[in-house]
């Protein structure tokens, strides 16, 4: 008698390029989508109400592509990232989704890697996240590495889990089959603090974004910060070494200098200016979802996310709605010390 394996379909990802003046460089970014070696894959602009042609210029270059996967949706007023993202992820219900700033590009294995690592056989994650090359407007390239990712560097990260992609499935699918020499770590939702590099180097998982967009975030711009820091809430993410995609700096970039000193990228003074509503939007994100957040997490979790936050975003402290959250994790401090000076007391007498 002959055994086979069992079918499935592999999933389909959602790709959403967003766009706002970027005339210049959103036709590397489309064709390096076209490019992608994972063919599952459907893809819709988000032109964000572009007074420079760009719309026209994208209509023009789809239909010389040929191509049905590719759409093009046109904002009749700029809304900023964070709407277009809204707006892509709207227009489709792929269970992975993934973003791409019209100035960055992909490499061709960039699906795959991503989506090989999320259906790896050991921990599924809310979101994943791969090194880039940094490039400047005409493609130069400035460095090898995006310095923030948290990828193992001069010693391993005793906070992060290494993922071995799944064998098994490679072999029942060999579409979704990717060997890659570079590390791949997963970091438990307790992991605190960036962790990821930019927008364009993202793939999420669409019940992990989905309460994320639908909230009614107040910044207008650090859409990855807010994106990924409360989907990571969820289930974790997974970061994956190898660089797959390239990130251009090329002066006009919303969030960062176009100066590239060789150590973390400088985000602009706009990006800086913003930092502390971003940092409010995750306070009340958090406190918006808490019941829910414990319940996945732990009664522990909630009041420890806040105080690191806190800790880091100083200026928070004195929201009154914090005050319950942070009491509860010094009260719970505080009985954890009294047992431990306990079981001292006791060996000691012993």
């Amino acid at each position: 008698m002959q055994h086979t394996s069992p079918r499935f379909e592999l999933p389909r990802v959602r790709v959403v390029i967003t766009s706002h003046n970027y005339r210049n460089y959103i036709e590397d970014a489309i064709r390096s989508v076209l490019a992608q070696t994972y063919e599952k894959w459907d893809c819709v602009i988000v032109d964000d109400a572009s007074t420079d042609g760009s719309a026209d210029h994208i209509r023009r270059l789809l239909e010389a592509i040929g191509d049905p996967r590719f759409s093009l949706l046109v904002r009749s007023q700029n809304g900023g990232q964070l709407e277009s993202f809204r707006d892509g992820f709207a227009a489709g219900d792929a269970p992975f989704v993934a973003f791409l700033d019209s100035d960055d590009m992909w490499s061709p294995n960039f699906l795959v890697a991503h989506l090989a690592a999320h259906l790896n056989a050991t921990r599924p994650a809310s979101l994943s996240s791969s090194d880039v090359f940094l490039v400047d407007r005409d493609r130069t390239l400035l460095a090898g590495t995006y310095i923030q990712l948290r990828k193992p560097r001069s010693k391993p990260d005793t906070s992060g889990a290494a993922i071995t992609p799944g064998r098994q499935l490679g072999e029942m699918a060999p579409e979704i089959a990717y060997a890659s020499d570079h590390p791949i770590t997963h970091f438990r939702p307790g992991a605190y603090g960036w962790m990821w590099a930019p927008t364009s180097s993202m793939v999420f998982r669409r019940g992990a974004l989905e309460p994320v967009l639908a909230f009614p975030f107040k910044a207008r711009m650090g859409t990855d910060y807010l994106a990924a820091t409360c989907a990571h809430l969820e289930a974790g993410s997974l970061i994956l070494s190898e660089c797959l995609g390239l990130y251009r700096l090329h002066g006009a970039n919303a969030s960062t200098n176009i100066t590239y000193a060789g150590g973390h990228v400088q985000q602009s003074p706009v990006y800086r200016a913003q930092e502390m509503t971003m940092a409010a939007d995750v306070v009340d994100y958090v406190v918006a979802n808490a019941e829910r957040l414990s319940i996945v997490n732990g009664q522990d979790f909630v009041p420890g996310f806040l105080s690191q936050h806190v800790k880091r975003f100083s200026g928070l402290g004195n929201d009154p709605r914090l005050l319950p959250f942070l009491d509860r994790r010094s009260r719970w401090r505080r009985l954890r010390k009294r047992f431990t000076r306990g079981l001292r007391g006791l060996f000691g007498k012993a």
